[in-house]
Formats: structure tokens, C-alpha cells, sequence
């Protein structure tokens, strides 16, 4: 499995924001199993726990929310890539205090095949913020666990169930927006913050803030087939335009088009935490329904589709 490292630019060129690179573990493989709100054992996913009903008491539209991640998890099997969730179970655990928001996890035959994040409306439906496929999964406590122990923050001794299973250790999952995603965790007496998505721990302090404000009135329809354009991934470090390169005037999907036409790769470049951390990735195509947003697809430890509009207010192209 890839993991991120923090690295300082100042490697490159004396700039001191930090920089993901990919670092190779060899931990095994194991189930999240903490935090459960919601489960589908079978695909038909039709039940809610009690805990659902305690985390957010005001949202109405919660009963509906299971048939929502079965038909997306339907609709988006149909595509490419996503093949094995048409089979899979999920689980959902709640994103922090007050967003209405969860992460639903896939697994099939054992192991994760993917993730949603999704987010309740102001109308009563709900968005498919993000979602993503690969072993890798957004929020995987499995990531968290082999990062800590591979950073020696844990040690080799403290198994995955004992990890798991330890009510000493705090684990919160923040989503702020699209990009800004970080568990936080307490071990001991003190507090960290690790990418949602690596496990990689962050240079942060305090509660990360989000980049872009949520738009509570937006709902995700998937109602109707999608355009999809896809290629092969590419290592962001090859090349590195984003270093002392001009951003590219990319708004939208046609510039997007037009500029996958003309060049081979392109690289996603975003500032995190205050300019403390500097995120690129490969940029590996677009998926637009037709009846509804379209999404931007990056390579981060596995593909993430993100919604493309407040993707490209949060960083650039190159």
C-alpha cells in the first residue's frame, strides 16, 4: 500500500511547505471495525443502528439514507472501475460534530474496494461529496493503524485489534471540504492529526478549517449515465511544472477537456493548512453526469473522484 510522507520543498528549491510523496509499507492488511453508525452486511444495506439516531437527531431525512448509498453504490457499479461494488457490503461512521455527514466504506470478499462521502441536503436528499476506489479508502482505520506504526507512534507490539479495540485512543474523522480531510487522534496526552487518506501525520495544532464553504442545498442526482475520461496514472514528481510554473486557466469542464487533449499529464496542485502543507497529484481525467456534477478525478493513494468546481477554487492545474 502507498503511504504519503511529508517532505519540505526546500529539497527542491528552499521553499519551506511541506510535500506528499509516496513511501512504500508492507503492513497487512485488516477491517475497520470501529465507529459504526450504519451497516449493509448484505448489498441491500436496509437498517439503521441505534447510534445513527443519537449522532443526528434533526436530520429527517436519515431513514432514507441507506436506499440512497445502495442505489449510488448500483449506479456507479455500472462504470468502469467499480465493478466489484456491485456486490459489496458498506459500513458509514459519522464525519465530525454537526456536519451531517458520513463515510461509507465498501468492502467485498474481505477487503476494501472503495468509499463515499456523503452529505445531508437542506431539502432532505443528499450529495455525493466525494467517493473514490482501491484498498486505500478515505478514513480507513486501517491506513491510520500501519501509518502509526510505521512512523513508530505505535509500536510494532500493538496489534490491529488491540489498536482498535483501545478506548484510551481518540479517533475523530474531520471533513472540512473536498481536500482539507484529517483524522484526529489522541495518544496519550497528546493530540495529532493525520491525512484522511495516508495516515501521514499533519504539521497541525489545532482543528483545520475549511477552504470553500458547503453548499447545503446541493443534492447529488446520478439518475442518468455519466461521461467518463480516464488515463493511466503518472508519478507527479517526474516532472514538476508546479515547482515555478504558471497555473493553467482551467474553470470548467471544457478547459479540462481541452487541456487533457493537448497535454500528456496533468497535476492537481493544492495548499493545505495555511500553506503548511503542498498537495499535488496526478490528475487523472473526469467523470460528468449528465444530470448532475461532475467530478474530478485525482490519484491519491488510489483514485479520488472530487467534486470539480470547489476542487478548482481550492487549487490549481499545471
Amino acid at each position: 500500500m502507498k503511504l504519503w510522507t511529508a517532505w519540505t520543498a526546500a529539497c527542491v528549491i528552499g521553499i519551506s511547505s511541506l510535500i506528499f510523496v509516496p513511501l512504500q509499507s508492507s503492513a497487512g492488511d485488516h477491517s475497520d471495525r470501529t465507529s459504526l453508525i450504519l451497516t449493509a452486511d448484505r448489498p441491500s444495506g436496509d437498517s439503521l443502528a441505534a447510534a445513527s439516531a443519537k449522532s443526528v437527531p434533526d436530520l429527517k431525512s436519515e431513514a432514507t439514507l441507506p436506499a440512497t448509498i445502495d442505489k449510488w453504490r448500483h449506479t456507479l457499479a455500472r462504470e468502469e472501475g467499480f465493478e466489484d461494488w456491485q456486490a459489496a457490503a458498506w459500513n458509514s461512521y459519522p464525519l465530525g460534530p454537526g456536519t451531517h455527514g458520513w463515510v461509507v466504506i465498501l468492502t467485498s470478499h474481505g477487503e476494501d474496494v472503495g468509499y463515499m462521502i456523503v452529505h445531508a441536503a437542506e431539502n432532505g436528499s443528499f450529495r455525493l461529496t466525494e467517493y473514490g476506489t482501491g484498498k486505500n479508502p478515505l478514513f480507513s482505520l486501517n491506513t491510520l493503524y500501519r501509518s502509526l506504526v510505521q512512523q513508530e507512534l505505535i509500536p510494532v507490539s500493538f496489534t490491529y485489534s488491540d489498536f482498535a479495540a483501545d478506548e484510551t485512543i481518540v479517533q475523530a474523522r474531520l471533513y472540512m471540504d473536498a481536500l482539507t480531510a484529517v483524522w484526529k487522534i489522541k495518544l496519550q496526552d497528546q493530540i495529532l492529526y493525520a491525512d484522511a487518506k495516508s495516515g501521514e501525520v499533519l504539521p497541525l495544532t489545532e482543528d483545520p478549517v475549511p477552504k470553500t464553504e458547503d453548499d447545503q442545498n446541493a443534492y447529488s442526482d446520478l439518475t442518468e449515465s455519466a461521461q467518463t475520461a480516464l488515463q493511466p496514472t503518472f508519478d507527479p514528481y517526474e516532472r514538476m511544472p508546479w515547482i515555478t510554473g504558471t497555473p493553467l486557466a482551467i474553470t470548467g469542464l471544457p478547459a479540462l477537456q481541452s487541456a487533457m487533449n493537448l497535454k500528456e499529464h496533468l497535476t492537481y496542485v493544492t495548499e493545505l493548512y495555511d500553506g503548511q502543507v503542498t498537495l499535488p497529484l496526478a490528475v487523472l481525467g473526469y467523470q460528468a453526469w449528465q444530470a448532475g456534477e461532475t467530478y474530478l478525478v485525482l490519484d491519491h493513494a488510489g483514485p479520488r473522484y472530487v467534486r470539480m468546481t470547489p476542487a478548482l477554487e481550492q487549487g490549481h492545474l499545471y
